[in-house]
């Protein structure tokens, strides 16, 4: 692994930057053969391949201290696998190099804090990434009046981006130092544009047509309230 950094601290202007980059080789990065079944399947170490991987980006990160604080960091990352084989069963993507399930090019996560007196700040919270890579399917076939789906490339395309958004109230009780239990008030809106994020994408053949479906977990906006305290 090589990684390279640079660090920078505004003092004045109570702001941090800092950038890194990095590349790394892998070995022994697990995928699975194509068309595999892994339900009841009481050998599964046939199903699975290994093969070598690479990784390498960069991070971007702002930081600032103060009344208003927070920080803003962005990531390129890459990670890919090859699959390689005499085999054709193993021999992925003709034996190229293609994206991993996990790999997310693009990520950007941004807090936001403002203390508008003592005891009472608001919060602000943003997440952002590349959806993950997915298998499509690009045609159907009837032999024999048996459907058969035919996809296309491994991880060729994505699921839609991930983006969410979420705000917060905080009403502090008290700021004795003596105190026991400092305890504090919060208020918050997880997903406030109760944006759709779907967790993953499947298909399914009926009367010849391939339909597509998203799995959503929390498509909608979630109020909460909570009591915190601390010794």
């Amino acid at each position: 692994q090589i990684s390279v950094g640079w660090y920078q601290n505004d003092n004045k202007r109570k702001v941090d930057f800092s950038a890194e980059f990095y590349f790394r080789k892998l070995q022994n990065l697990i995928d699975f053969k194509t068309g595999e079944e892994f339900i009841f399947n009481k050998v599964l170490e046939t199903a699975i391949l290994q093969g070598p991987g690479k990784s390498y980006g960069a991070e971007l990160s702002i930081r600032k201290n103060g009344k208003l604080n927070g920080w803003i960091n962005y990531t390129y990352s890459r990670t890919l696998i090859q699959l390689k084989s005499t085999f054709q069963e193993e021999n992925i993507n003709g034996g190229a190099y293609f994206p991993t399930n996990y790999d997310k090019p693009h990520s950007i996560n941004a807090v936001a804090n403002y203390k508008l007196t003592r005891r009472v700040s608001f919060s602000y919270n943003l997440n952002y990434s590349t959806g993950r890579p997915v298998t499509y399917p690009v045609a159907a076939y009837d032999i024999n009046g048996i459907q058969i789906v035919h996809y296309g490339d491994r991880n060729e395309y994505r699921i839609p981006d991930y983006f969410r958004m979420d705000v917060g109230f905080n009403i502090e009780a008290g700021h004795k130092i003596k105190k026991f239990v400092h305890n504090y008030w919060s208020f918050s809106i997880y997903n406030v544009l109760a944006r759709e994020n779907p967790y993953s994408v499947f298909f399914d053949v009926k009367d010849g047509k391939i339909n597509g479906y998203q799995l959503i977990i929390f498509g909608t906006a979630i109020p909460t309230i909570s009591y915190n305290f601390r010794f």
